[in-house]
């Protein structure tokens, strides 16, 4: 089945609603990206809680458990990667490859794929794509696309911002 998130919207306003290729409103995702503390929550449309991903660590490459019906399912850790952006998904035992310019991933259990994620091709290119065929592996492909956006929205920092205007006094 395929499921359609606005990023833009979940980065805005920390809300998002989740809808079928119907436009028929599924689930809906809210949380907030940060340096620290980062967290998104999946509520099926009627308000139940189905899953969690929280940030438990902080740093270049911090590390997030992932809960699905309250049970901590995996636990996720971007790794470095020269050409396409590794990330691992223990406990589940999913790798995410993908790349975060084109905003493509694929994730996989062994060789079998779990889903897609891709962009879905609108005007402001904020809506993305997943295709999960298995009904099981909704909730944590939908929780683990929220997460691969805000690491996609680091690296796509804008290149005309200046970056020089910080006001360090050292007593003078």
């Amino acid at each position: 089945m395929q499921y359609y998130i606005d990023a833009q919207s979940l980065k805005d306003s920390g809300m998002s609603v989740v809808k079928d290729s119907n436009a028929k409103p599924l689930y809906i995702l809210t949380g907030r990206h940060g340096i620290a503390n980062d967290g998104f929550t999946l509520h099926s449309i009627a308000g139940a809680e189905l899953g969690e991903i929280r940030q438990k660590t902080v740093g270049i490459f911090p590390r997030y458990d992932l809960y699905v019906d309250r049970q901590k399912v995996g636990s996720v850790k971007k790794m470095a990667g020269v050409w396409r952006e590794f990330i691992f998904v223990a406990g589940l035992n999913w790798m995410i490859i993908g790349n975060l310019l084109a905003n493509q991933y694929h994730i996989y259990h062994g060789v079998k794929s779990i889903t897609t994620i891709a962009e879905a091709g609108t005007a402001s290119n904020t809506v993305f794509k997943l295709d999960i065929p298995r009904e099981e592996d909704v909730v944590a492909g939908l929780l683990l696309a929220a997460i691969l956006d805000h690491w996609r929205q680091v690296h796509n920092a804008n290149p005309l911002a200046r970056h020089d205007d910080v006001n360090i006094s050292f007593g003078m």
